[in-house]
């Protein structure tokens, strides 16, 4: 057997542990690494840290306006971010649940953050915005205002004005001047970044649940206005165009199947372009808890109208893109995501005058997002909801499923300050009939396991990187070792033939 000479093994060594470097540079970049990290579920609204609202860049903010806002008539049940000016007549924030996010350097929770100024000019002569449950304003531009604090409350007022000057900004509790104008802590344009990606992303997810008929049987012919429908365990999506939510005006709960809450939460991506006057159907998870699984996606950059009759929309309304403007005197039951808000109208009394309440229901739920292009169809493992499913239920002793009839509609929701809570209620969540059927029946697919989509199978893809790179140093450095273990014999030269 001849042998490699010390030189050829030392320049073939040297190759080895070079091609070992270039593989595991390769398979361990950055890029790679972020490819796989970016598709990690988030929630939509509190994208980096949704349980520490003192770093998460929304803080906790129930609504989220980038540019300006009016806020006329009449609520909001928790914190407000506006990005740029605000105008206002009869309007109060921070009410019942004013979050817990505190802005540098205060000691108090913050209620609302306006990265503008005060509007005045723009706002209805008297207009009044109330900061409630003794939590503090942020104001970015003051140059034109003047901050009061008389008592119990601080008054933020048009230049030379005094306390009874109207329009007011209304702190009612004692917030030092200094600390009004002071860093709120918001980078809205960024954290609308971050929402504008999750947006398109989510828009792109196949949709994994689709509308049945009343009796739940067969597919929703798109049409009639009565549909139903089930939520597999996971993350479902469904897809609503605007000819199908001119045509729908209830969703039942489909018998045999969960609807939204812990086990199964629900994005609607709503697929129209420019502006939409939304034609909001009743639902059947009218509730806050259940509405804090639902989120409503909305991909359009126009103006999305709730005209004024339009019953409550129950979850969250996304719609980074989107000017939202709410003439209704129902309310919104979740979070609201907009590029500008105006809640309510400017003249009192006028029709659209009362833009009713959004109510403390944020979203809940990880949300995985889809990638540019569909996942590997060779990759299923991840994606099977069945091992999580319940099969203790027997979904026919449900008492709460309206399957054959239609329900009563709730009308116009009263806008008064107390949470609707006590006076809506949950559908009971019914499990499928058998472990089989979660894999069957209409849909054609389940919903998504909650581990799904984060792209840890991408891993895979990173393995074989790994092992050919390390096996080609493990070459490499016994060709370099060689010399060193290879004891020449007498009078040979290291290459003599060994017969």
């Amino acid at each position: 057997m001849r042998t490699i000479g010390a030189g050829r093994r030392t320049v073939l060594g040297a190759t080895c542990c070079g091609l070992a470097a270039v593989v595991l540079i390769a398979g361990m970049s950055p890029g790679r690494q972020a490819s796989a990290q970016a598709e990690a579920p988030v929630n939509p609204v509190r994208p980096v840290s949704p349980d520490d609202v003192q770093t998460d860049p929304s803080h906790g903010f129930l609504v989220l306006v980038e540019g300006d806002a009016g806020l006329y008539e009449n609520e909001t049940e928790g914190p407000v971010a506006v990005g740029g000016d605000i105008r206002f007549r009869a309007y109060q924030v921070a009410l019942n649940n004013p979050g817990t996010y505190v802005a540098p350097g205060d000691d108090h929770v913050t209620g609302l953050v306006v990265g503008g100024a005060p509007d005045y000019e723009g706002s209805p002569a008297g207009g009044r915005l109330n900061v409630l449950t003794q939590t503090y304003a942020k104001i970015g531009d003051l140059g034109d205002s003047d901050v009061l604090p008389t008592g119990g409350e601080t008054h933020v007022v048009p230049d030379g004005g005094g306390e009874g000057t109207h329009p007011q900004v209304d702190i009612q509790t004692p917030q030092p001047a200094e600390s009004v104008g002071g860093d709120s802590g918001f980078d809205l344009p960024a954290l609308f970044s971050i929402y504008r990606d999750l947006n398109t992303r989510m828009s792109r997810c196949a949709q994994t649940v689709q509308l049945t008929d009343q009796n739940g049987q067969e597919e929703w012919n798109g049409t009639d206005p009565v549909a139903t429908l089930g939520l597999r365990p996971g993350q479902n999506v469904l897809e609503l165009t605007e000819e199908e939510l001119a045509a729908l005006r209830f969703i039942n709960p489909r018998n045999g199947y969960l609807q939204p809450g812990d086990e199964a939460w629900l994005v609607i991506n709503v697929q129209v372009d420019g502006d939409y006057t939304w034609p909001v159907p009743e639902v059947s998870w009218q509730g806050t808890q259940p509405s804090t699984h639902v989120l409503w996606n909305f991909t359009t950059s126009g103006t999305i109208t709730l005209p004024e009759g339009s019953p409550t929309v129950w979850g969250t309304v996304y719609a980074p893109n989107a000017g939202l403007v709410d003439e209704s005197s129902a309310n919104i039951e979740g979070n609201v995501v907009v590029r500008t808000f105006e809640h309510g109208g400017a003249v009192s009394g006028s029709g659209g005058a009362n833009g009713g309440e959004v109510h403390y229901a944020p979203f809940a739920d990880l949300i995985a997002p889809c990638a540019d292009v569909p996942e590997p169809t060779t990759e299923p493992t991840t994606t099977g909801p069945t091992t999580t499913e319940p099969t203790t239920t027997d979904p026919t002793t449900a008492t709460t499923e309206p399957t054959t009839t239609e329900p009563t509609p709730t009308g116009d929701v009263p806008t008064t300050t107390t949470e609707p809570t006590s006076t809506t209620t949950e559908p009971a969540p019914v499990a499928p009939t058998s472990p089989g059927d979660a894999g069957t029946g209409p849909e054609g697919t389940g919903g998504t396991d909650s581990t799904a989509g984060r792209l840890s199978e991408t891993g895979t893809e990173v393995t074989p990187w790994l092992v050919l790179g390390l096996s080609l140093l493990g070459v490499g450095v016994l060709l370099l070792a060689g010399p060193a273990l290879v004891r020449p014999r007498p009078g040979g030269r290291g290459s003599a033939d060994d017969g």
